[in-house]
């Protein structure tokens, strides 16, 4: 097939949403498709970028890769506001109105329903082309309150435009196949899930920290709920003596006010931050600790979870929808309701002075991510554009 995917993100930019484009972009290739992609341009990254995927077993060079950056306002590496977003979208729209019709793509797969899924639904009007849609998380309406709550009522309408115009629409959690439901309750939205690499993200056999290390690796944005994690480390202080430390992989804006934060709480000591890490060396960050701690306020399917998971960590993260369905209470992990630092101080606390809690929660997460194999999911997509190709033919 040859395929066209649109994504404002794509490594090295972007956060989940640039993992699941990565991953479709390399199994697509490898299954022997054609893949363009067009996603945002950001400072000296390469305007196109042009190769072959090398199909493992005859050697012969079977799928293509193209990666095209348009024009797009864009500040940050790991953040894009909605005015970002929207000039993606314009810019976009205009380059596929040329590149449709003269390369004639089988199918479009836009990530995300704002802004691809409007200029793949825009290009099937105008050309007939037929597309997919992913939906990863806040462009579900309802999904994320804290940042898009003003903005739900004005664009509910024009995502319901985009996935109806859809062939399909997936969804990658059950939590926003049931809130796509309540907003469509005709709509049929497919459940595929994110995924992790297993063959990289592997439990190692951990040396014993000098202090217990809890990895946090998100943006450091409002959403992502770090400040929960520093309000909960003076309590956590208070109920063990085991020495520890939380480790922060990202970057973001909050970071000035969450230093003044564990400042005012006098717990500044207990925090490194490291920045990025390149994605090629992430699963180092999560070998390297003993908890990983995520409190997002919302979410899809985290793709950190995952990987942490396929790691062999123990998790501590937020009882909303994407997060309840890969952690179990009390089996691989804890759940907390967002904002309870004390219940989140006392999960910490418990993994940070039982060691064999933590390799058993650590097993049962390894075993319980079995079934998220990325190559595996990426077939799931496989046959869904060859289910749209074929009803387009017949």
């Amino acid at each position: 097939m040859k395929l066209l995917l649109i994504n404002n993100e794509f490594p090295p930019i972007g956060g989940g949403g640039s993992t699941v484009a990565k991953y479709a972009v390399k199994y697509f290739s490898e299954a022997g498709h054609d893949v363009t992609l067009i996603t945002s341009s950001f400072r000296d990254l390469p305007r196109k970028e042009k190769f072959s995927a090398s199909f493992v077993g005859d050697g012969i060079n079977k799928g293509s890769v193209t990666i095209i950056r348009v024009p797009a306002f864009r500040r940050y590496k790991d953040y894009c506001s909605a005015w970002e977003l929207i000039s993606f979208g314009i810019s976009a729209l205009f380059y596929c109105l040329w590149y449709v019709p003269s390369q004639k793509p089988d199918v479009i797969h836009a990530y995300f329903a704002l802004p691809a899924g409007w200029v793949a639904r825009i290009i099937h009007l105008i050309y007939g082309t037929p597309f997919s849609v992913y939906f990863g998380g806040s462009d579900m309406p309802g999904s994320n309150p804290s940042r898009y709550k003003k903005l739900y009522p004005y664009i509910t309408l024009l995502t319901r435009w985009v996935w109806r115009g859809a062939s399909v629409s997936t969804v990658c959690s059950h939590g926003l196949f049931e809130l796509g439901r309540k907003l469509d309750p005709k709509y049929d939205f497919r459940l595929v899930p994110n995924g992790v690499e297993l063959s990289r993200f592997v439990p190692v056999e951990r040396r014993p920290n000098p202090k217990v290390k809890i990895l946090f690796i998100g943006r450091l944005i409002a959403r992502k709920g770090f400040q929960y994690v520093v309000q909960a480390l003076p309590r956590i202080q208070q109920i063990t003596n085991v020495p520890f430390e939380v480790e922060v992989v990202g970057t973001g804006a909050m970071r000035s006010h969450l230093d003044g934060l564990a400042v005012k709480l006098g717990v500044s000591h207990l925090i490194k931050y490291v920045g990025t890490v390149p994605y090629e060396k992430l699963h180092e960050s999560y070998q390297g600790a003993d908890v990983f701690v995520l409190t997002s306020e919302s979410e899809g399917m985290p793709a950190v979870t995952l990987e942490a998971m396929g790691c062999g960590l123990p998790i501590i993260t937020t009882n909303v929808p994407g997060n309840r369905e890969i952690v179990r209470e009390g089996e691989n992990g804890y759940l907390i309701d967002v904002g309870d630092t004390e219940k989140l101080a006392q999960d910490l606390a418990k993994l940070i002075q039982n060691e064999e809690l933590r390799k058993k929660m650590g097993v049962a997460s390894r075993q319980f991510v079995q079934g998220y194999e990325w190559r595996e999911i990426i077939k799931q997509y496989e046959n869904i554009l060859k289910e749209i190709v074929y009803h387009k033919k017949t």
